[in-house]
């Protein structure tokens, strides 16, 4: 299917370089602008309804990277807190003693 073809691929995040990763995130934005900028206006023929379902998907790889990043930067300040509070009870322990 043609939509298929058009499918930007990206592999998962552990698996590219983050250089790449954000050329691909790039990319996507890019294609983004410019189909709402031809979507705008544009009729309800087969060209349209193409485009659309291609800005859809490209809107969806994008939320998808980014709620990847959101949860490791989660995940690495979750871990970073743990740390903290681990030490602050440490100091606590020690002051108490």
């Amino acid at each position: 299917m043609l939509l298929e073809r058009l499918r930007l691929q990206l592999a998962s995040a552990g698996s590219l370089p983050p250089d790449v990763a954000q050329t691909q995130v790039d990319f996507l934005l890019a294609r983004i602008a410019a189909l709402t900028e031809a979507l705008r206006g544009a009729g309800g023929d087969d060209t349209t309804r193409l485009a659309t379902r291609v800005l859809l998907s490209d809107l969806a790889l994008v939320a998808a990277q980014f709620r990847g990043r959101a949860n490791e930067v989660g995940a690495s300040l979750t871990g970073a807190l743990d740390g903290i509070r681990a030490v602050m009870e440490d100091l606590a322990g020690d002051a108490g003693s």
